[in-house]
């Protein structure tokens, strides 16, 4: 039988440490809660937040890029 951490088996196999993949997560919740709240109040007022959820999207996708290259994180 394996002996794994279920809580540190993910975050080694993207070479992270539990605290870097624990950080770098929040980062991302709120990055994307802030495109969700963004996004709700332009439905209705569509002068406001015009450009916020595309350009944090660009944004995250740089993030991606440039630590995972064109292959997606596995696991």
């Amino acid at each position: 039988m394996k002996n794994t951490n279920i809580f540190t088996e993910h975050p080694q196999h993207v070479k992270m440490t539990y605290l870097q993949h624990t950080m770098f997560a929040l980062m991302l919740a709120r990055k994307t809660l802030s495109c969700v709240f963004a996004s709700l109040i332009h439905a209705f007022f569509p002068f406001l937040f015009v450009n916020h959820t595309s350009t944090t999207i660009r944004e995250l996708n740089k993030i991606f890029e440039k630590r995972f290259g064109d292959t997606p994180p596995a696991g």
